[in-house]
């Protein structure tokens, strides 16, 4: 009997201890499963801060308006950016984080915020390479920026990053073109002057800028083709080297007539250069760059290369897809260029024939202009138009491309459109519409399949 109310005595007590137990069985799941809940949420929370961190050292470095040269701050945003690149790499870099990258629903976000946070720190990690200025490590820092780019296509700024790459790695002494836009020119305007920039880890140096006499007769030989479309004058005068729109032509001619070494050759009017350090960040450069306001030819290939990959370079290439670049050159010296407004209309339709259009307005005072009309590889003109009448255009080449030029009158206050009717190669490439460097902005309306078979 002892043994028999002994097990009954346990089982009273058993009994009696059941709500307690139920309690603390029912208590203990529930911390686990807020804890289950809870860690992941704590680890998203956290590396999203570090995120929104880095974020905002990006987005006020691309405000600064110290970036050429780059003043102490821009070091400064950058270690803030790798700073929260980093802590969110360690918030999403362990074990588990790769458990909640697995689960079904969580999966998916979690693996971006991971790849997000090791996008963030290629992007540090490039800006930091490129700031040293060292052009042996210029390969490193375009791998990572390239790593962050292929994980961030939509941010608009990482699309400018071997323009920034390019700039970094220059180095030694370049010659600078100041080009006045009152006279039209395909890459900004005539050449007033020159000076030299020595561009150094620690900053930049500047001489003078002074004018150079033309020269008795060529100084390079840039082949035949060049020589007949923009005449012998093109490769001995300052007044008639920058009429083609590919920029090298015009950078080696100015190198040549300047006659002293140099390792590349800068571009720019001379309001750019007055307003380069103090330009509104990397939008306010990259607007400049696009509009052709800066272009760079360097000596070195490796350094040249680089700056094909970009705008800066102001290279007209051989590549296939819809292509429309308008050209003006002043052609009466009397100074237009500065008031001239320009519409550029490409109308694509492959399978009827493309349009280009070319309006020009004068401004205050008469003038003459040589235009040409730069298209696709492989383009051919059915027709031509100027005001609506049938127009004979010359014909020639240049990197490829076909280019149709004639010489217009062009009275104060008047506007002329020249129209080109094309036939096009079909392609799926994004068409390609170059703005010439000029006072006023070129406006540019580009739209797809208008035109009628009819």
């Amino acid at each position: 009997m002892r043994v028999r109310w002994a097990r009954v005595g346990w089982a009273r007590v058993a009994w009696k201890r059941k709500g307690w137990l139920r309690t603390v069985v029912a208590a203990s799941a529930l911390t686990a499963t807020t804890l289950g809940v809870a860690w992941p949420v704590y680890l998203g929370v956290s590396a999203a801060r570090h995120l929104s961190d880095a974020r905002d050292a990006f987005k006020e470095l691309a405000g600064s308006t110290r970036l050429i040269p780059p003043g102490p701050e821009i070091a400064a945003r950058i270690g803030e950016a790798r700073a929260g690149a980093e802590a969110a790499m360690r918030y999403t870099s362990g074990r588990d984080w790769a458990l909640l990258a697995r689960l079904p629903f969580a999966g998916a976000p979690a693996r971006t915020v991971r790849d997000y946070a090791r996008a963030a720190l290629d992007l540090a990690t490039g800006l930091e390479l490129l700031l040293r200025q060292n052009p042996a490590e210029i390969p490193r820092a375009v791998g990572h920026l390239q790593a962050a780019r292929a994980v961030l296509p939509q941010v608009e700024a990482l699309r400018r990053l071997d323009t920034l790459a390019a700039l970094a790695g220059l180095r030694g002494r370049f010659l600078v073109a100041v080009q006045s836009p009152d006279r039209a020119r395909a890459t900004g305007g005539v050449v007033r002057g020159f000076g030299v920039v020595t561009i150094a880890p620690t900053g930049w140096t500047v001489e003078p800028v002074r004018r150079v006499p033309d020269a008795p007769g060529p100084v390079l030989d840039l082949g035949p083709g060049y020589a007949a479309r923009y005449g012998a004058d093109a490769t001995r005068t300052l007044s008639a080297s920058n009429r083609s729109p590919h920029f090298p032509y015009a950078a080696r001619v100015w190198a040549a007539l300047h006659g002293q070494p140099v390792d590349g050759v800068i571009g720019a009017d001379a309001a750019t250069l007055a307003r380069l350090s103090g330009l509104a960040g990397l939008p306010g450069l990259m607007k400049v760059i696009d509009q052709g306001h800066i272009r760079i030819w360097s000596a070195d290939p490796e350094e040249q290369r680089l700056l094909e990959r970009t705008p800066l370079a102001g290279v007209l290439t051989p590549a296939p897809g819809p292509f429309a670049h308008v050209v003006v050159n002043d052609a009466g010296g009397d100074g237009i260029g500065r008031n001239l407004d320009r519409t550029v209309e490409y109308r694509l339709s492959p399978e009827c024939g493309s349009t280009v259009s070319a309006t020009l307005r004068n401004g205050d005072r008469d003038g003459r202009v040589w235009v040409s009309v730069f298209t696709a590889v492989g383009s051919r003109l059915e027709k031509a138009y100027l005001d609506g009448k049938v127009a004979e255009l010359k014909q020639e080449t240049e990197h490829g491309h076909p280019v149709f030029s004639t010489t217009l009158d062009l009275p104060a206050g008047e506007t002329r459109t020249l129209e080109l009717r094309l036939v096009e190669p079909p392609s799926s490439a994004a068409p390609v519409v170059p703005e010439q460097p000029m006072a006023k902005p070129q406006r540019t309306v580009v739209t797809a399949g208008e035109r009628s078979c009819s």
